[in-house]
């Protein structure tokens, strides 16, 4: 129910964010990090109109102090300080990096040893919003004491990864093939860069690397979007797997339940198609304390409008504490194997195939800092989710007992964690990786909030990441949704919200987003697709949720062959 993301998002914008999980078997240590220091960091920052800005006005600006004086800006974290290949946090200690603040800049303390980029978040775009900005120094890191001019070495650092990315598709099969749009903004990109490349003060050049930004932003999400579309179809077309168009129940015991299910199959189902070529996946998430008999009526007509259905047994709160009672405790991995076996069970090997399901996500946003903590006293411990054993026990009694595919969703935090541990590809491969976890998963999802973690034109790199972690395993992205009721409210993207912005400015924004993020999320040889809109359910009828599915089917029609 939505109760589960309530409590969820509630304790990110209470707590700064919430609490971590771990994979192992057993509660594992902290890993053991150095503590000496390798120099200093030292950013100077420039506004758009090339005036210097103080430390403090810029980290009000990372913070989005402007639009959320409400959510307590003051406390979220968006720094850290990462490996410039793999994203991973390379903190000290299992706390927050807070930068030094100074009257001309921002410094970062660099580890004692190798190098490190700077991941923050900022406003690429005054039309597309906030960004998780990398400082890579061009690929190598910073290994030294260094000052750089935030605005003008972002710019340099993300046009070398959008000049690879574009070589590499226009070098893949099949060969991108650009529109004018695209042609005319990377025009304008070449233009503004080449300008910037040859200001002489720094003033104007960090004046001019707020052009470039906003001009690789909108060029980055145009070459990803377009190119997604392309790469689907051809797969599709070529019998290279058909892409995964996404959608979530999370009341699927509602008497709504057969209506809102049309809205999916239209959503996913492309114009005048016969017959369905099986894109429509749906997500029910069955609530702890409700029976699974309930859950039947769904099952089968998701399956008889020609949707494939991924089970969660589990969002990642009920992870946490799955016994409905006035005093839950820490959901244990014996009583997490319990409900996760009762489920499959009822849905799987029925004579009635209708009844089966065919993916289930085996661990919700695994690496989610609520999961470590405590839902009585609210203490958090690292690994005391025990959410190392819960999925693979979980996706071992999948594979044993069901055809089914077994998906792990990670939940995008990168540089926003509050337990760097906790971080999306830090923990990844401490506990899915170095523990041989990840082949018990045959799809790697990542969840994603932009409205409280952002990756604006930063999106390639971090699914990058994802797929060099994971190898040749399908990856996707496995939940979003934007400014929700209960959803946190730091940063916007593609249309300016606020803390105060009313659910009408919110509906209005939610279909541009959903076209560009169903349409990236398919730009990448081994991406199935998903998306798996979080409250598609209850934002999908009326006037704004036809957008919704409109905004979909799009992306639908655009992979589609015939």
């Amino acid at each position: 129910m939505k109760k589960s993301r309530t409590i969820r998002m509630t304790l990110l914008a209470a707590v700064c964010f919430a609490l971590t999980v771990v994979l192992a078997i057993a509660t594992p240590a902290i890993p053991e990090r150095s503590e000496a220091l390798g120099g200093a960091l030292t950013v100077k920052f420039y506004d758009s109109s090339g005036a210097a800005m103080s430390g403090q006005a810029a980290l009000d600006v990372a913070r989005n102090k402007a639009d959320n004086l409400s959510n307590g800006y003051q406390d979220k974290v968006i720094s850290a300080l990462v490996n410039p290949a793999t994203l991973e946090d390379l903190n000290s200690t299992n706390t927050p990096m807070s930068p030094v603040v100074h009257s001309t800049d921002l410094a970062f303390s660099l580890p004692a040893a190798g190098s490190a980029a700077l991941a923050l978040t900022w406003p690429t775009s005054a039309s597309r919003g906030y960004s998780m900005v990398l400082l890579d120094n061009l690929g190598a890191g910073f290994s030294s004491s260094a000052t750089v001019n935030f605005t003008f070495q972002a710019a340099r650092d993300l046009k070398k990864r959008f000049d690879a990315a574009l070589n590499s598709r226009l070098a893949a099969t099949p060969t991108f093939a650009p529109s004018s749009a695209f042609n005319s903004s990377k025009t304008t990109l070449s233009t503004d860069f080449t300008a910037m490349m040859s200001a002489s003060t720094e003033s104007e050049k960090g004046k001019l690397g707020w052009a470039v930004l906003s001009d690789l932003h909108a060029t980055f999400d145009m070459l990803l979007a377009e190119y997604g579309g392309q790469l689907a179809k051809y797969k599709d077309e070529h019998d290279q797997g058909s892409p995964w168009l996404g959608t979530t129940f999370d009341d699927a015991t509602s008497s709504n339940i057969g209506t809102r299910l049309g809205y999916a199959r239209n959503a996913t189902l492309p114009s005048g198609v016969s017959p369905n070529p099986g894109y429509g996946w749906v997500r029910i998430v069955f609530d702890v304390g409700t029976p699974l008999s309930d859950y039947d009526k769904a099952v089968k007509s998701a399956h008889s409008k020609g949707l494939l259905v991924m089970g969660m047994p589990f969002d990642s709160t009920t992870a946490r504490a799955c016994l409905p009672t006035n005093n839950p405790t820490h959901c244990t991995a014996s009583e997490y194997q319990a409900r996760f076996k009762s489920v499959v069970d009822h849905f799987s090997n029925n004579s009635n195939s209708a009844m089966n399901i065919d993916a289930w996500e085996v661990g919700n946003e695994i690496n989610g800092e609520w999961i470590d903590e405590d839902p009585v006293t609210g203490t958090y411990s690292y690994g005391s989710g025990d959410m190392a054993t819960k999925v693979a026990t979980a996706a071992d009694y999948v594979h044993a007992h069901t055809n089914a595919t077994t998906v792990g969703t990670l939940y995008w935090q990168v540089p926003t964690s509050n337990r760097p541990l906790n971080s999306t590809f830090t923990w990844a491969e401490n506990n899915l990786i170095d523990t041989g976890y990840a082949n018990k998963l045959d799809v790697v999802l990542l969840s994603t909030y932009i409205e409280d973690a952002p990756m604006g034109s930063w999106f390639d790199t971090a699914m990058s990441a994802l797929i060099a972690m994971f190898g040749n395993k399908p990856v996707g992205l496995g939940e979003f949704d934007y400014f929700y009721t209960d959803t946190s409210r730091y940063f916007w993207s593609l249309t300016h919200l606020n803390a105060a912005s009313t659910q009408a400015a919110a509906r209005a924004a939610r279909p541009a987003l959903a076209t560009q993020a169903y349409s990236s999320m398919l730009a990448y040889p081994t991406s199935i697709g998903g998306g798996f809109w979080w409250y598609f359910q209850e934002e999908s009828a009326g006037s704004y949720g036809t957008a919704l599915q409109n905004a979909i089917k799009g992306v639908a029609n655009s992979v589609y062959f015939g």
